[in-house]
């Protein structure tokens, strides 16, 4: 119940202020916590119209978009956010992963996630790019 009036009053705000940023990335957030792909697309596009330069939000829509099939949309957004902010170690991450598991690109799956260890090592993700990469050495493809 509580969720459903957090809902109302986010889409209040939202009707009251179709700018207010705040209420569609909480309105994002729920739906992606929820695995409901379409409103977290939705909302997360909404908040990407207002301030195109969140990288964050970039890969959570790209998350959606891949749990909901859309391979080439996951892609086109998580090589946004880097494009946005080459040090947004996320967004390495995701991409590779769907490189790997999606499109069956182990090689540019490795190399996107040798360039986040080579921008930087010391990124909180960079461990997870480097255990990726040695759980794929010598995967040909």
């Amino acid at each position: 119940m509580e969720t459903t009036n957090n809902v109302a009053l986010l889409i209040e705000r939202l009707n009251n202020n179709v700018k207010d940023i705040d209420a569609a990335m909480s309105l994002g957030n729920m739906y992606y916590d929820q695995k409901n792909a379409g409103l977290a697309v939705l909302y997360y596009r909404l908040v990407l119209d207002i301030n195109p330069a969140l990288p964050g939000v970039w890969t959570d829509m790209g998350t959606m978009y891949w749990q909901n099939g859309n391979v080439s949309l996951a892609e086109q957004a998580f090589r946004e956010a880097i494009a946005r902010d080459a040090g947004f170690g996320h967004a390495y991450v995701n991409l590779g992963l769907l490189l790997q598991h999606a499109k069956n690109k182990v090689a540019e799956a490795r190399e996107v996630w040798q360039q986040l260890v080579a921008r930087n090592a010391d990124h909180p993700v960079a461990g997870k790019a480097r255990e990726l990469l040695q759980q794929t050495a010598g995967v040909a493809h």
